[in-house]
């Protein structure tokens, strides 16, 4: 089984500066879970118990709102979700549910804390490689606040105190996105 999960673990974008013994060590820890079409992965509220990284299938990241459920993004094969959890274990912010039947990779967070903790270089790369997700995710919000912006009112124009301080709310909300 764990040569089946490093062999999935080979194709991930987020595995990718990992050597062959070091897709080993984080095979050792992940476990396969496949999700039929309309269930969940998790819930929003759940504990953030760990990483998933989808191998086959797609996951629907939908948000509870006001005005009803909202999707925010559909993940693929090599999408990732959940990272947040490996490094902060908050609550998860969204509701992971398959479109079509799923498979992934799920890395605990007790498992890879006992890599990290134990130095490993796998540990160390994923952490890294989350980084690099985390800042995408950033940046990407920061120009969805820029184009929100520009519909309130054209760049250069005095904002209303209310929408500007509402805009502020919205950029910080999304400087701790996470599924």
């Amino acid at each position: 089984m764990a040569n089946e999960h490093a062999a999935a673990l080979k194709t991930m974008a987020l595995c990718r500066a990992l050597s062959g013994a070091e897709l080993d060590a984080i095979a050792a820890v992940v476990e396969a879970r496949d999700v039929a079409a309309g269930k969940e992965l998790f819930r929003e509220g759940d504990p953030g118990d760990g990483l998933f990284l989808v191998v086959a299938g797609e996951i629907d990241v939908i948000k509870r709102g006001p005005r009803g459920d909202r999707s925010l993004a559909r993940m693929a094969a090599g999408g990732v979700l959940g990272e947040m959890s490996l490094i902060t274990s908050d609550a998860r912010s969204a509701t992971g549910r398959a479109t079509v039947d799923s498979r992934v990779l799920r890395v605990p967070v007790r498992g890879f804390r006992e890599l990290l903790e134990g130095g490993s270089p796998a540990a160390l790369k994923i952490a890294a490689a989350i980084a690099e997700v985390l800042a995408r995710r950033l940046a990407a919000m920061n120009t969805m606040v820029l184009e929100l912006a520009d519909k309130v009112a054209p760049a250069g124009a005095k904002l209303p105190a209310l929408k500007d301080t509402a805009l502020v709310a919205l950029h910080r909300a999304m400087q701790v996105w996470s599924f």
